[in-house]
């Protein structure tokens, strides 16, 4: 197939990876961003979604497949009439829905990974839509061959944690901090409210790509403190960790009992109080921890790449 990706062409995305694997698997696909990757003052600029649907029409694609939350109705709508199928691949939570253009935009398909989302898009307002698992790239999050307990010996991190500091996530950090846990923290600060007390544990590093993999993978413990707006879905971060093989504390959410091979109760928590007493329980049970990695790091290559993420969108329209 030929498949136009709207979205963002930045290393290590969502668009990247789907893009990365369509090729992989023998598709034709291309990725369009919006003008110099600016989704910040678009949203009401038609005549620049406009210029993209007369692009992505030029380019001739079997199916157009939307990452990007910001799209104007037009632009689907132009598409619609131009003949082509159209469908919506959302990777976030329902805090990124803008001004709510996507219930009024003419897609054939919606994905979404929160079964939440799901129930309220398709009882509420009749939109046609399915449910996904992220995934990771297993080309590009590539764990190490090494022993894992010996690669943790190269970074001697009790925990880590990765992503933007938001105040929510300030907030955890300072408890956990208060109560012992030594922390390594990677990601942007560039943010609101950011709590400078946290630069001396924060390596001002972004991860991406195969450093991600190994940083995680050297890690005693990733910990994953979801975003309040993930209702009943996990982040990409859930599928990076464990795909990298690392080993992942999680907030819980039921959805984790679909998509792990274990009890979900081992490595998840429900306050913050759980966490801790997890984080201390598993820094002294090492091998355990790494057996648990082990395992959930085989599920997720045998289920949960973008090989299989592909596909299973492909096949579904």
């Amino acid at each position: 197939m030929k498949i136009a990706i709207i979205g963002s062409t930045n290393f290590d995305t969502m668009e990247y990876h789907l893009n990365e694997s369509l090729t992989y698997n023998g598709h034709s696909s291309r990725i369009f961003d919006v003008p110099n990757g600016n989704t910040a003052s678009i949203t009401l600029n038609v005549p620049i979604f406009m210029n993209m649907a007369k692009e992505v029409d030029q380019y001739h694609p079997d199916l157009v497949m939307v990452v990007y939350r910001i799209m104007h109705p037009d632009f689907v709508t132009y598409l619609k009439k131009a003949g082509y199928k159209v469908i919506q691949v959302n990777p976030d939570a329902l805090t990124t829905f803008d001004l709510q253009q996507l219930f009024v935009t003419p897609y054939d398909v919606y994905f979404t990974k929160d079964p939440y989302i799901k129930r309220f898009m398709e009882s509420s307002l009749k939109l046609n839509v399915k449910l996904y698992t992220e995934a990771f790239n297993r080309r590009v999050h590539i764990k190490p061959e090494m022993d894992k307990l010996e690669y943790e010996k190269k970074f001697d991190m009790d925990v880590m944690l990765y992503g933007s500091m938001y105040p929510y996530r300030n907030r955890m950090l300072r408890i956990l901090i208060d109560n012992g846990i030594n922390l390594t923290l990677f990601g942007k600060t560039e943010v609101p409210f950011y709590d400078p007390f946290l630069d001396q544990y924060h390596t001002n590093y972004y991860l991406a790509g195969e450093a991600k993999a190994k940083i995680l993978y050297g890690a005693k413990i990733v910990l994953n403190n979801l975003h309040y707006a993930e209702i009943e879905s996990v982040n990409k971060r859930f599928s990076e960790a464990n795909g990298s093989g690392a080993f992942q504390l999680v907030d819980y959410r039921p959805i984790l009992k679909d998509l792990l091979p274990i009890d979900p109760a081992l490595v998840s928590f429900r306050s913050i109080d759980e966490a801790i007493e997890k984080i201390r329980y598993y820094l002294q049970h090492p091998e355990e921890r790494a057996a648990i990695a082990g395992k959930i790091y085989n599920h997720f290559l045998n289920n949960y790449t973008y090989d299989d993420l592909i596909r299973y969108i492909l096949s579904s329209i």
